[in-house]
């Protein structure tokens, strides 16, 4: 050993005591996994929100199109009884023969089936319709709940920053 190691001069010949490493804990690199789960759910959320429009779309454009089929049905029925109402009143007014009334009476049975099968497509328009309202509410369902889970993962997040700087400033 030198002499002035001995005598306890520093590197530059100085006197004083050597620098003692400070015992300062490594910077931690901070945890991305739950701002990365958030980032993941969030583009979910955006999926299942575009999913609940197209969803809400295609059920108003159900509920349109059944109203529509509806009130034509409506309309054909009250065009039956209204021709059988007035070749009953010809028949009965003796305004035209038996042989004209059994022709308004054959053209009145072809509109009444008519009328009926507007209603049967009616029924199963409605049925349609009532599924395409099922799968808007389940897709919704599914966006208030995936909306819930990201404000719980959120709060938590915020939560967890919060614990980690109260640490940082006792430290």
């Amino acid at each position: 050993m030198t002499a002035r190691a001995d005598a306890g001069l520093g590197r530059h010949g100085r006197r004083g005591a050597r620098r003692e490493v400070a015992d300062l804990p490594e910077p931690r690199a901070p945890d991305r996994r739950l701002d990365q789960l958030l980032h993941v759910r969030k583009q979910r959320l955006g999926r299942l929100e575009r999913e609940r429009n197209e969803a809400r779309q295609a059920w108003r454009e159900q509920r349109h199109g059944q109203r529509a089929l509806k009130q034509r049905w409506r309309d054909a029925r009250e065009q039956a009884q209204a021709q059988w109402m007035a070749a009953r009143a010809a028949f009965s007014g003796m305004s035209i023969t038996s042989g004209e009334f059994r022709k308004a009476r054959a053209v009145y049975e072809r509109m009444k089936k008519e009328a009926s099968q507007l209603r049967v497509d009616c029924q199963q328009a409605l049925q349609a319709c009532r599924a395409a309202g099922t799968d808007f509410f389940e897709a919704r369902r599914r966006v208030m709940q995936a909306d819930r889970q990201q404000e719980k993962l959120g709060v938590l997040r915020d939560e967890l920053r919060a614990a980690e700087a109260a640490r940082n400033v006792e430290a």
